[in-house]
């Protein structure tokens, strides 16, 4: 019998698992969903970059025509870059020798696990966006599309780090409503840990409120894995993705073993400043100069830090740069506020880098973005067949490709893609949360 021409119905099977592993990656992602995404028609490589364009932010000028007239300038803009750097793949073998019915059921039971493969890394590289840094490390540094700097921490009564609670939501919208921030499409990611105290502090509510709030729906089911529920101005929801950090126990090169070191002195920073102000703002660093006995040692820049006493966490604020022992930060209360030089004691207040159980993540919407794009199929005529998906609301994609026979062992191979890139576009739009 001739082979047959090759269609688009060839492509079936193939389109079928893409389906079915693009539902079930939808149900499944948390970040994906908190962020932007769009999709441009085409095929892309990896290592490819998405542009993005702002316009920066701007001061009205009090005018007085008889004095002096208004100056014109032009428009300006903040430009950044989402390179295209993560091609997630996996795959598959499928036999010849097992009949058309049972061959497909197994096709298509393997998408849900070709979604499962998809959703952790992926996960966890956009949780990657919130605290990994490269920054200059001398010189003016213009923040705008870096991880964010905002803080706010669950503490108890002695300034240790507690359970996840409202307390760090209440927070949260503190630094996000300093900046601007739309108060609508605001997120935040909790760790399975902060997930499970966040249950404890619900308020039981029942009836009509119930079915508007959402709140029977969270004690009666909990609060699920791909669930996002609305509490304190913010769709929360909860992942395993979500990371913590390892305390330094020695700071110091010196013989004996210090977890803390005294501030012998507090200056402000002018280093620092914001990429989307039209003239010249600081973001309000600080620099913390460390009584050391020798020097430095197992702190780097990323790293958050505690200011405070063994009874009181005065700030937290992620490091900035790192001068001998001179470390820059933007140190933040507990409860969201910005704080100045004249918030922290010498003295009296250490610095330390805390084991911190759960780093949790906050943004808008527009604070961070994801590009998924389709990479190039297989020529007509290679032997393999292809489907690509896109979903036309999360914008996310899925290729699937069939091909290489084997004819030692009557098989050939079934491979799933997604080409994608992801970035904090706004660092003021982002923040973090700190508990157990």
């Amino acid at each position: 019998m001739p082979t047959q021409p090759f269609s688009p119905n060839t492509a079936l099977l193939e389109t079928a698992i893409a389906q079915r592993a693009l539902t079930q990656l939808n149900l499944a992602v948390m970040y994906p969903r908190v962020a932007v995404r769009d999709f441009e028609p085409g095929a892309f490589e990896r290592g490819d970059s998405v542009k993005i364009r702002r316009p920066k932010r701007r001061t009205a000028t009090d005018l007085n025509p008889r004095v002096a007239p208004f100056i014109f300038t032009e428009a300006q803009f903040f430009a950044g870059n989402v390179q295209l750097e993560r091609l997630w793949t996996d795959g598959f073998l499928s036999y010849g020798y097992d009949s058309t019915q049972t061959m497909e059921r197994y096709l298509e039971e393997t998408a849900g696990q070709v979604a499962d493969a998809i959703v952790t890394p992926n996960d966890s590289y956009m949780y990657s966006q919130f605290r990994t840094w490269n920054i200059a490390a001398t010189g003016n540094v213009d923040l705008g599309d870096h991880p964010p700097i905002a803080i706010s921490a669950c503490v108890d009564s002695n300034g240790q780090l507690t359970n996840f609670s409202n307390e760090g939501l209440r927070g949260a919208n503190v630094y996000l409503d300093k900046e601007n921030v739309p108060p609508t499409k605001r997120y935040t990611i909790i760790s399975s840990t902060a997930k499970g105290a966040f249950l404890g502090d619900s308020v039981v509510v029942t009836g009509f409120a119930a079915t508007s709030i959402g709140g029977g729906n969270l004690l009666q089911r909990g609060l699920q894995l791909g669930d996002f529920v609305e509490r304190y101005g913010f769709m929360v929801g909860g992942s395993n993705t979500v990371g913590n950090q390892t305390g330094v126990a020695d700071l110091d090169t010196a013989g004996s073993v210090q977890a803390t070191l005294p501030i012998a002195s507090v200056a402000a920073n002018t280093a620092f400043r914001y990429a989307d102000n039209a003239t010249i703002t600081y973001v309000g660093a600080v620099d913390f100069t460390l009584t050391v006995g020798a020097a430095l040692q197992n702190v780097g820049v990323g790293q958050i830090a505690r200011i405070g006493t063994s009874t009181k966490a005065t700030a937290f604020g992620v490091i900035l740069r790192i001068t001998g022992n001179v470390i820059s930060l933007v140190p933040y209360a507990p409860n969201g506020a910005k704080l100045a030089v004249g918030d922290i004691t010498p003295g009296t207040d250490l610095f330390s880098v805390p084991t911190i159980s759960s780093v949790n993540t906050v943004n808008h919407m527009e604070g961070l973005v994801m590009a998924t794009r389709r990479i190039a199929e297989p020529r007509r005529g290679s032997g393999a067949i292809a489907a690509s998906i896109v979903d036309p609301t999360t914008s996310l994609s899925i290729q699937v490709f069939t091909g290489q026979y084997d004819l030692g062992t009557v098989s050939e191979r079934n491979a799933a893609y997604m080409l994608t890139g992801s970035k904090i576009t706004d660092f003021r739009k982002c923040g973090l949360i700190l508990s157990l």
